[in-house]
């Protein structure tokens, strides 16, 4: 049976990188769901990787997942627009009806404006109720569903457009840095609920199962378009996009704005996170321009 991602390929290589892509985002998820010791690293050295997660969610979202869908959407800038605001609001909401990235901050550790301020990823959560929890998972799980179908997506048009090995990188890697913040988040609240070991890792474990079975979901739908595949793409990168840049403005971002203490740290993390995202997007281009210029070199040796 042919793989759902190789239908248009003549390689099983980007039914591979995706597949060892979920396979590493789902580990993880495990993860930072069953190990919270990282969420007591230290305040400083949380902030950095926040920071630094904020500056390549950003990135992707605006250097790879916004252009990619511009071209698959026959380069179209006020629908792909469309779809991108869309994106950020629904993520809005999604943030808003399910508290999934809002969580009081309880780290303790310092006093004033500066963590006083309400976002979620920042340290351990407060308990908010026994049943907290259920309604993060919930939202969170929505999210992850979302990030399945946006790797999806991305491997997909990046190996129709020659990108080898480097397929949905970008989104693998924004997905990756954020995943394990999302699966201690309900972690935490499970164990402020006084959730047994054994009903914190069935719900950890299908946790980290999400990502996968949007990414599998979203393979799958294709199919019911038919040729309308390229146009479904182009909404599920576009959506992406305004979803990460959501993130990254409401949720990781203000962490730099409000820590006064250590601004120049925290701003030099969010530039190294832009950079990582940018030196992606180069190897990406300089991995299309070297596939299309051996496809042309070889048409042109056919064609003697």
């Amino acid at each position: 049976m042919q793989p759902l991602l190789a239908a248009t390929s003549p390689s099983h290589m980007p039914f591979l990188t995706l597949a060892m892509q979920l396979a590493v985002v789902a580990g993880a998820a495990y993860a930072g769901g069953s190990s919270l010791s990282f969420l007591s690293m230290g305040h400083r050295r949380m902030q950095v990787l926040l920071s630094l997660t904020g500056g390549v969610l950003l990135g992707v979202g605006l250097l790879h997942l916004l252009p990619h869908a511009f071209l698959q959407l026959d380069r179209q800038i006020d629908t792909t627009m469309i779809w991108v605001l869309a994106g950020f609001f629904l993520m809005f909401l999604l943030e808003r009806a399910f508290h999934g990235h809002s969580h009081h901050n309880a780290d303790g550790g310092e006093s004033g404006h500066d963590c006083g301020h309400d976002h979620g990823h920042t340290h351990a959560v407060s308990a908010g109720g026994r049943w907290a929890w259920c309604g993060a998972f919930a939202g969170l799980a929505l999210h992850s569903l979302a990030d399945g179908a946006a790797l999806a997506a991305s491997v997909r048009a990046d190996a129709d457009h020659g990108a080898g090995w480097l397929a949905g990188f970008a989104t693998f890697l924004a997905v990756l840095l954020h995943k394990p913040f999302d699966a201690a988040i309900i972690g935490t609240l499970m164990l402020n609920a006084g959730v047994s070991s054994r009903g914190r890792s069935i719900a950890n474990g299908l946790y980290a199962l999400v990502v996968p079975l949007g990414a599998v979901a979203f393979l799958a739908s294709l199919r019911v378009f038919g040729g309308h595949q390229e146009t479904i793409i182009g909404v599920a990168m576009a959506l992406a996009a305004g979803a990460f840049l959501c993130i990254a403005a409401a949720d990781l971002l203000p962490e730099v704005q409000f820590h006064s203490h250590d601004r120049v740290l925290l701003t030099m993390s969010l530039a190294l996170g832009l950079a990582i995202a940018w030196g992606i997007t180069v190897m990406e281009r300089s991995s299309h321009a070297h596939t299309h210029a051996h496809a042309h070199a070889t048409e042109s040796n056919g064609s003697r």
